[in-house]
């Protein structure tokens, strides 16, 4: 890749990776309190509804002993396999889902029967297969109850986004599913376009908290060239494990990302604390990051295409949970 190139950058910058976006409207039928930050609270309850969902009631919680030959939605989803020819994720330790759950950022606590409960849902590549067991998982951990009370909250609108824009058309309602042709999807590649449009100089939002690591430890601070390193990285993994592989050499947007003059930086650690439910005993668990916001001078088109793409599938660890949330905008 040629400087030109960072300048300009081709639309094979990024992956061939088809992308889904949704937004999810639950109902509240039981007053409750739920936590500020929701990405946990929906992220664990769903994954045991999909498997409730996908798969016999003999495998509920004992999937590493399915027997089946083939490989069940909730494995392909949840314990997606490591594909052939991938030795360069060989030091990949968690393999990244093909989804993303935008949790709501009001940080809302106390529900009263009756209120909504609205948060984004990304689906990654394949992932966009299994669409309809994502809409039965979604009603089935409504109906099991959602926080520590066990609220009941009825599913009641899932509706498909248009790319960019916050309006699409409903493809669930109040227990129907509706008609999923047709799907109003976007190729990743297709950032490429906004990101030219924008300015070399930007704000950059850290909407939920980023875990990104520089030199094997977790950033304290903005480091722009550790975030675009992160953000490429995800996309080679979800591009070789949901997509087709992406050969690009990265390396020199990294670089550029060095070069951009980081200006007026307000970030800070926020911890945030989650209950693991996987192993027999449960057991807390911290994933703090940093948020705040930063003005960036000089963002050449590679770069500010490769933050529009992390803004699109999150950056850095626990991504599945809505962390690593970057927004960029005008000045």
């Amino acid at each position: 890749m040629t400087d030109s190139s960072l300048v300009s950058p081709p639309a094979s910058i990024l992956p061939n990776l088809a992308i889904l976006r949704a937004r999810v409207t639950y109902r509240l039928l039981d007053p409750t309190m739920l936590p500020p930050y929701k990405g946990a609270l929906l992220r664990g309850g769903f994954g045991y509804a999909f498997q409730r969902a996908a798969c016999p009631s003999a495998c509920w919680g004992h999937s590493d002993q399915c027997k089946a030959g083939m490989i069940c939605p909730y494995r392909w989803v949840f314990e997606t396999p490591r594909p052939p020819g991938a030795a360069h994720l060989h030091d990949l330790q968690d393999v990244p889902r093909p989804f993303v759950i935008e949790p709501p950022l009001d940080h809302k606590r106390d529900y009263a029967a009756g209120d909504a409960l609205e948060f984004g849902l990304t689906l990654i590549g394949r992932g966009i297969d299994y669409l309809p067991y994502f809409l039965v998982g979604f009603e089935e951990l409504g109906k099991a109850g959602l926080g520590r009370d066990h609220a009941k909250a009825k599913l009641e609108r899932v509706e498909a986004l248009e790319p960019f824009r916050p309006i699409g058309r409903p493809i669930y309602q109040d227990g129907r599913t509706l008609d999923t042709g047709d799907l109003p999807t976007l190729r990743i590649a297709d950032v490429t376009a906004p990101a030219d449009a924008l300015p070399p100089d930007l704000r950059l939002t850290l909407r939920t908290p980023l875990r990104v690591k520089a030199r094997g430890i977790f950033i304290e601070q903005l480091d722009l060239a550790a975030v675009v390193q992160a953000a490429c990285w995800r996309l080679a993994a979800l591009a070789a494990f949901h997509g087709d592989p992406w050969e690009f050499d990265y390396r020199p947007v990294v670089e550029a990302a060095r070069q951009v003059v980081v200006e007026r930086p307000e970030i800070h650690w926020v911890d945030w604390e989650r209950t693991s439910t996987r192993e027999t005993q449960p057991r807390q668990m911290t994933l703090g990051g940093i948020m705040g916001s930063a003005n960036l001078r000089g963002v050449p088109p590679a770069v500010r295409t490769i933050l529009l793409a992390g803004n699109v599938v999150h950056i850095g660890k626990a991504a599945v949970f809505g962390h690593g949330w970057v927004e960029v905008a005008h000045l």
